[in-house]
């Protein structure tokens, strides 16, 4: 463009050219390049209302930082840059540097809309202000297309701005340590964080553990989504997996509805934060908080168990501090150590504790670690002295200073009396060791005739037997011939005998049968305890041996009326045995059944033994029964129920005895169960093999 004003033809190519252009300083500088350049302006510079400012955009004859840095805030009103952009009118200037080297000058507004206001600011060389009024009509043309780059700018501006802060909020939101992600309505994630990514995402690299914890996190996340229903405000807890560990971690979960104008309805940002440590250490606070009240109760514990021991201790117990001043005190120290302003004992109480500082003071003062020594102390009841023992041990902190004293007196009254009793029974014992000795030696002659006279009695006993046991055929003989000659008279043998001499002759023969059953009795306990009683082992069929009793007793057993009753199991070994004991064994019980049974019955019972290996055999009655206290006394030789003399039942009181020695011998056993008034019970139990006992040569054989 050569010539100003321009024609119509280079106006339409300047308006073209600044339409073209790609921002509002290219525009500007065309503009400046094709209007003012005709009319020989050497400097300008073109500025927009911009950020509460009129700012440079583009300019001749100045640098580039000249023109960037030109500004001036709006609120600078006397500016002509200031007034031109708001008023709308050229305005100039002269006698201030508005630019570097420009003391005067012109400046020229683009017409259009206020907020996005263009000046220029003109050099005007050698022409004068109104010279430039012919250019209103070329900026008229071209303000629009400025005004709409000045638009276009800002727009620019603001999306730079917005991705740069997107850009910056992503940044912030990647760098928090927890997880955020937002869901829709259907809990699918729209967006998330990098801390959500590395929980809840996998890539193809990932390891087959990483992917299988990445699973496991996305559906615990969406089970926990669909369980919390609508958002809630509240937090609540989520366990998801390390995928880099593999350990257990502990979320607790914020969630809030997301603005459904930017992701639509239903949508929710949820904030994941990492408790896992903080639970943990609250676990362990707790864990402390719980050993810290169990610490408080044992300590209170022990303190009122330490209370309770001082309290319940019989002597004195007092704790004093490095000045020799009692802090404290038990019950019994009390009474002697402290008394009321009203109590009787007080010059006592202070007579004890000048003596007692006394010695703590000079102790305390002393290396040693602990002191015993003896005082004399004043009972303030009694008002009589009393010696005492006092123990005394330093406590020391860790510095090695001692902090207190620590004194357990004891009372020496009575060691003081047992001391002088101890001096007088001294005296008193004075030859007491020669008397001792006396009385030990006529001890030991005592002892001496004692066991002479234990071995004769013995020996005696012993004799006795074994003559019981040689003597008995020479007592059975007698007898047996006695039964005889009266059995013949009683046949009338050696001819007739009238009815009385047959009743006198009825009543010898019990007589003598009863006499040689009290001699059997007492034989065989002698030949038992002399060793003299043999043990013949035979086959013995118990139920054939049990149908035998039962036909001896069964006379006995109707005489008196009583019911008799056997019940033999099928299966009853055959044992073996001494037949004979055993007979004698069970008729011995029987006997005694009939005899103490007036009304009922009388049982014989056999079985197999529990364990097999034997059997048992059971005699029991309807009689009179044993007294629980006699229980064990019938076994006993020579002992009845019944000791008096004016006894029911006669006997010499062997049977029984008898009865368990043969059952000894045979390896057997005994027992009874019986209560009074209604009847006993004797078990037999017999082992499938006795034991064989053989005698002496020339003893005399069984049953002579």
């Amino acid at each position: 463009m050569g010539s100003f004003p321009p024609d119509t033809a280079e106006l339409l190519a300047l308006l073209d050219r600044v339409q073209r252009a790609g921002s509002l300083a290219q525009a500007l500088a065309l503009l400046l390049e094709g209007a003012l350049a005709p009319l020989g302006v050497a400097r300008a510079l073109a500025a927009e209302v911009r950020r509460g400012a009129v700012r440079g955009v583009a300019g001749t004859g100045w640098d580039e930082e000249t023109v960037r840095g030109f500004s001036v805030p709006l609120s600078a009103g006397f500016h002509p840059a200031v007034r031109a952009a708001l008023g709308g009118e050229p305005a100039e200037w002269r006698g201030e540097e508005v630019l570097p080297g420009l003391g005067r000058g012109v400046v020229l507004p683009v017409p259009g809309r206020e907020e996005v206001a263009v000046v220029l600011l003109v050099d005007p060389g050698a022409r004068k202000p109104d010279d430039f009024a012919a250019l209103a009509g070329t900026l008229r043309l071209v303000g629009p297309a400025l005004e709409r780059l000045g638009e276009l700018d800002e727009l620019r501006r603001s999306s730079g701005a917005m991705e740069r802060q997107r850009q910056l909020l992503t940044a912030i939101v990647n760098a928090l340590p927890d997880p955020v992600l937002v869901t829709d309505a259907g809990n699918h994630i729209l967006l998330e964080n990098a801390r959500a990514k590395a929980l809840l995402t996998s890539g193809e690299g990932d390891s087959e553990g990483r992917r299988r914890a990445v699973e496991i996190n996305n559906l615990l996340l969406s089970s926990f989504l669909t369980r919390a229903g609508e958002p809630a405000t509240g937090a609540r807890e989520l366990n998801l997996v390390d995928p880099s560990e593999g350990g257990d971690l502990l979320f607790e979960v914020l969630a809030t509805p997301f603005p459904e104008a930017l992701v639509g309805e239903g949508a929710t940002v949820s904030v994941l934060r990492d408790v896992t440590d903080l639970k943990r250490a609250a676990t362990e606070l707790e864990q402390q908080f719980k050993r810290m009240r169990q610490a408080e109760v044992k300590s209170r514990r022990e303190r009122d168990r330490l209370n309770l021991i001082l309290e319940n201790v019989g002597d004195p117990i007092l704790v004093t501090d490095e000045d020799s001043n009692i802090i404290l005190t038990n019950h019994q120290a009390e009474r002697l150590f402290e008394a009321s302003a009203d109590s009787p004992g007080q010059q006592e109480v202070r007579t004890n504790d000048t003596r007692f500082s006394s010695f703590i003071s000079d102790f305390a003062l002393s290396p040693d670690a602990s002191r015993v020594e003896q005082l004399m102390l004043v009972d303030p009841d009694t008002h009589r002295e009393i010696p005492v023992e006092v123990v005394s041990g330093k406590i020391l902190n860790e510095r090695g200073e001692m902090t207190a004293v620590v004194s357990i007196v004891h009372d020496l009254t009575k060691a003081v009396e047992n001391e002088r009793l101890a001096l007088e029974l001294t005296a008193l014992n004075e030859g007491l060791e020669d008397r001792v000795a006396a009385a030990t030696g006529e001890l030991e002659e005592r002892n001496r005739q004692l066991e002479w006279q234990s071995r004769e009695l013995e020996r005696a006993y012993r004799l006795k037997s074994e003559f019981l046991a040689s003597m008995s055929h020479e007592l059975r003989t007698p007898i047996n011939a006695l039964l005889g000659y009266t059995s013949l008279m009683r046949d009338q043998i050696y001819g007739d005998i009238s009815k009385r001499q047959g009743e006198a002759l009825d009543r010898m023969f019990a007589a003598s049968q009863h006499l040689l059953e009290l001699v059997n009795d007492v034989l065989d306990l002698a030949k038992i305890e002399a060793g003299k009683m043999p043990v013949h082992l035979e086959q013995v069929d118990v139920t054939a041996l049990i149908q035998e009793l039962s036909a001896t007793v069964e006379p006995m057993v109707r005489q008196k009326q009583l019911e008799y009753r056997v019940e033999l199991a099928p299966d009853l070994p055959v044992l073996e045995t001494d037949r004979t004991k055993v007979k004698q064994v069970l008729l011995n019980l029987l006997s005694n059944a009939v005899k103490f049974t007036h009304e009922g019955e009388i049982r014989v019972a056999a079985r197999p033994a529990p364990g097999g290996d034997g059997a048992e055999v059971e005699v029991g009655d309807t009689g009179i029964g044993i007294d629980p206290e006699s229980l064990e006394n019938i076994w006993e030789d020579f002992r009845q129920v019944d000791q008096s003399s004016t006894r029911e039942y006669g006997g010499t009181g062997l049977g029984l005895s008898i009865t368990r020695k043969l059952l000894d011998l045979l390896g057997g056993s005994v027992r009874v169960e019986s209560e009074l008034g209604e009847g006993s019970v004797f078990t037999v139990s017999l082992p499938l093999r006795g034991r064989e006992v053989k005698v002496e040569a020339g003893a005399p054989a069984d049953g002579e």
